[in-house]
C-alpha cells in the first residue's frame, strides 16, 4: 500500500449511470486471515490502514480519476486517484461505475461503486468524495462476507483491531485509529463485515 500509483492497465467506457471503468492484473491476492481457514466466500480490501492523506495528486491518473477529469472532477482527483488504487490493490480484475453531477461535477459529490475480483473471491466497495475548502474528503466502504462467526473473523481476520463495542446490540464494532472501523453482523452462521474509512 506504500505505492500509490495504479499498477493495472486499466480502460473506461460509458456507462448508464456514469462511467464504468475496468482493470486486469495478475498479483495474488492475500487473505486477511493467517493460512487456510476461515476461508471467504466473498471478500474485500484486507483489513489495512490507508496511507497518509494525499491533498494534491502525485503520480499518474489511473483510469478511474482519468474518468472523473473527462466528467468535470478537478479538485478530488487526487483523493480518487488514491482511494481506488487502495481498493483494487491485489485484484485481478477490477470494475468501477461514477456517479458525478451533471451539474458543477467539480463542486458536488462525486460517487463510485467497484466490483473487484480476485482469484478466490468476487468483492464490493463503495466510496464517496466530496470538495472542500482547500482539499478533499473521502469515504469507501468494503463489505465481505465470510463463513464463520462473526467472533471468529473479529479475531482472526481483524486481529489488529481494537472491539469497542456493539452499535445496538448485534453489530460488533472493530475500531483502527479515528476513522477506521469495521462492523461485522451476524448473517445465518455467516459473518457481514463492512470496513469503512474517511479520510480528509
Amino acid at each position: 500500500m506504500n505505492n500509490l500509483k495504479s499498477r493495472f492497465p486499466l480502460t473506461a467506457s460509458i456507462f448508464v449511470m456514469g462511467v464504468m471503468v475496468s482493470s486486469c492484473a495478475t498479483k495474488d491476492f492475500k487473505s486477511p486471515f493467517y493460512g487456510e481457514t476461515p476461508q471467504p466466500v466473498a471478500a474485500a480490501t484486507p483489513a489495512e490502514k490507508l496511507p497518509a492523506p494525499i491533498v494534491e495528486n502525485t503520480g499518474p491518473l489511473n483510469a478511474v480519476a482519468q474518468a472523473a477529469q473527462k466528467a468535470g472532477v478537478v479538485n478530488c482527483l487526487g483523493r480518487i486517484n488514491q482511494v481506488s488504487n487502495f481498493l483494487v490493490a491485489g485484484a485481478q480484475q477490477s470494475g468501477a461505475s461514477l456517479s458525478v453531477s451533471p451539474q458543477l461535477p467539480n463542486e458536488r459529490m462525486a460517487s463510485i461503486a467497484f466490483e473487484i475480483k480476485t482469484p478466490q473471491v468476487l468483492s464490493y466497495a463503495s466510496a464517496d468524495f466530496a470538495p472542500l475548502a482547500t482539499s478533499c474528503g473521502g469515504s469507501y466502504e468494503a463489505v465481505t462476507h465470510w463463513q464463520n462467526s462473526c467472533k471468529d473473523v473479529a479475531s482472526k481476520g481483524y486481529a489488529q483491531l481494537k472491539f469497542i463495542g456493539v452499535i445496538q446490540s448485534n453489530i460488533l464494532v472493530l475500531e483502527g485509529g479515528p476513522q477506521l472501523r469495521v462492523f461485522l453482523m451476524p448473517a445465518g452462521t455467516g459473518c457481514v463485515a463492512i470496513k469503512k474509512e474517511v479520510v480528509y
